[in-house]
C-alpha cells in the first residue's frame, strides 16, 4: 500500500489532547526539536496513515491497550503497553490503528529530522521496550492540565514536568551498552578521518552520507547533536582549521593553501577564511608569525 497523503481519523468515542503551541515552544520541547505531540485514548475506529519519506520522525508510546502498525512492506507490528514505535523521517508509509477491544492509550510526538529523540541507528522503524507507563501518563496529563490552567504561562511544575518527560524519552531511545555520545562519535570517526585526509576535496553531503553509511537526515541529526553544526559547517570548520595551521606553520603561498583545502580561486578562499576567522589569510599569517 502507498499512502498519497497523511490521514487522521478519530472515532466518536475518544479522548485526545494535542500539545498547544505554548508547550511545543517551551525551552525543553524546542531543545528536542519536537514539532507536534499529544496524548490520546482511542477506540477501535481510530487510525492514522502516514506517507513514506515524510520528512519528520514519529514516536508512539503505548501506555495501555494495544495499537497495530501496518507497514508498506506488508509487515504487521502489534504495540503493547511498555513498547514504543519509532519511525524515522525516511521510514516507509504505515497505518497506525487501535487493536481493540480495549482503547489504545498512547503518547505521540512528531520530530524534526535532526531531533536527538530519534536514534540515528533507526533508518526505517524500530520497537523499543520501556518502563514507567504510569509515570509517563501522569506527566503528560500534568503538562496538559498545567498548560491549560495557566493559559500558556510557564510555572515551575510545568517546566520540571516537561524536562522530566523528555529526559525519560531520551533514555528510552538511548542505545544500551554505551552512552549515546560515545556511540555517535564512533559512528562518525571514520568519516572525519577520511575528510581530514583529503581536505582538498569538494565534499558534499551525499559523499559524507556514503562514507558514514547513513541518510542525510541521520547525519544532520548526528552533527547537530554532537557538534551543534550541520555536516557542511563541520567540513568547513575542518578545512579552515587546517588552513590556519598551514598559514601559521608553513611557507606555502596563500594560493597554495587555498588549493590544499579545496579552493580553486584564492579570492574565494580569502573571503571564506575571513568569514570564518574574522580576518584575512594574509593578516592571520602576520599575526601568527608575530609580525606587526
Amino acid at each position: 500500500m502507498i499512502y498519497q497523503k497523511e490521514i487522521v481519523h478519530s472515532p466518536k468515542r475518544f479522548e485526545q489532547w494535542h500539545f498547544r503551541h505554548t508547550i511545543i515552544q517551551s525551552p525543553a520541547f524546542r531543545a528536542m526539536q519536537v514539532q507536534l505531540g499529544g496524548y490520546g485514548v482511542h477506540d477501535v475506529d481510530f487510525f492514522v496513515e502516514r506517507i513514506a519519506k515524510r520528512g519528520f520522525g514519529v514516536i508512539v508510546l503505548c501506555i495501555s491497550g494495544r495499537g497495530r502498525f501496518l507497514l508498506e512492506s506488508g509487515e504487521e507490528i502489534i504495540l503493547s503497553p511498555g513498547e514504543a514505535f519509532l519511525s524515522s523521517p525516511e521510514g516507509q508509509g504505515h497505518r497506525e490503528e487501535t487493536l481493540g477491544p480495549e482503547p489504545f492509550e498512547h503518547l505521540w510526538l512528531i520530530l524534526s529530522p535532526s531531533s536527538s529523540l530519534m536514534p540515528c541507528s533507526v533508518y526505517d522503524h524500530s520497537i523499543i521496550r520501556f518502563s514507567g507507563t504510569g509515570l509517563i501518563r501522569e506527566l503528560v496529563r500534568l503538562i496538559i492540565e498545567e498548560d491549560l490552567r495557566n493559559e500558556g504561562r510557564d510555572t515551575v511544575s510545568l517546566e520540571l514536568s516537561e524536562r522530566l518527560l523528555l529526559q525519560i524519552l531520551m533514555r528510552i531511545s538511548e542505545p544500551r551498552g554505551r552512552s549515546r555520545s560515545e556511540g555517535r562519535k564512533a559512528q562518525l570517526a571514520e568519516l572525519w578521518k577520511t575528510v581530514s585526509q583529503h581536505p582538498e576535496k569538494p565534499w558534499n553531503v551525499a559523499d559524507l552520507c556514503s562514507i558514514a553509511a547513513c541518510s542525510r537526515s541521520q547525519l544532520t541529526r548526528l552533527c547537530q547533536s554532537i557538534y551543534h553544526q550541520s555536516p557542511g559547517e563541520r567540513v568547513r570548520e575542518m578545512k579552515m582549521e587546517y588552513a590556519k595551521m598551514l598559514l601559521a606553520h608553513s611557507t606555502m603561498s596563500i594560493h597554495e593553501v587555498a588549493e590544499e583545502v579545496g579552493f580553486t580561486r584564492s579570492s574565494l578562499f580569502s573571503s571564506s577564511f575571513a568569514s570564518y576567522e574574522g580576518t584575512s589569510p594574509r593578516e592571520y599569517r602576520k599575526k601568527a608569525s608575530g609580525q606587526s
